[in-house]
């Protein structure tokens, strides 16, 4: 099997200056550590296919020169990962950081939710890939003073998860968000346990495709 352009095999490479975007993993021939983890692992295929191109569009929309260097200091963390944990780790928190990007944000999908409560709050959605969904879901809240006055206040999550039955749950500590995909363009989302936001900040309610 071969992925090719694969985002996670840039360059040992890099010591040759070959371009980020052109090295791929040969699963039939792995040649590092990380390498057999991502080919032995379907949640590392997934994500890896999903950085590939968040990572694709991040070059053609944003700073390509930082998105290179960006990409292969993660790929450099990558590398350095002795076990699957910490590489779901590393390319969650480049999933995350490619999503809120400008190519990102163009190749996800943006929702909407806006309650009496004062939070405006904005969900993306890429995927899903192979059963996972990158999510990046963040509110702002306008408190009664306004925002004139800087009664403002914003907080988020994000993560890799499975989407099964139209549903997928983020967690923090012991904090839970359920999010139920109701159609291809309304989710519901709901919180539960201690979920420890910006005063005034709550990620609950009905996401409409924008």
């Amino acid at each position: 099997m071969r992925i090719s352009r694969s985002a996670s095999a840039v360059i040992i490479i890099g010591l040759f200056a070959v371009p980020v975007e052109a090295a791929g993993i040969d699963c039939a021939k792995p040649g590092s550590l990380s390498d057999h983890m991502i080919c032995q692992d379907k949640s590392l295929l997934a994500r890896d296919a999903m950085v590939r191109d968040l990572y694709a569009a991040a070059l053609k929309h944003d700073d390509a020169d930082k998105i290179r260097e960006r990409q292969r200091r993660w790929i450099t963390k990558v590398q350095s990962c002795s076990d699957v944990t910490c590489a779901r780790q590393a390319y969650d928190d480049q999933i995350a950081s490619l999503l809120v990007t400008k190519g990102g944000q163009s190749a996800s999908t943006d929702f909407q939710s806006n309650s009496a409560d004062g939070n405006e709050g904005h969900l993306a959605v890429f995927g899903p890939v192979d059963g996972l969904l990158a999510v990046s879901l963040a509110s702002t809240y306008v408190g009664p003073g306004g925002a004139d006055a800087g009664d403002v206040n914003a907080d988020g999550i994000d993560g890799v998860v499975p989407l099964a039955k139209e549903h997928a749950e983020l967690s923090r500590d012991a904090c839970k968000i359920d999010l139920n995909r109701l159609n291809a363009k309304t989710w519901r989302v709901s919180q539960a346990g201690v979920c420890d936001f910006a005063a005034g900040v709550t990620l609950q309610g009905t996401y409409r495709k924008q």
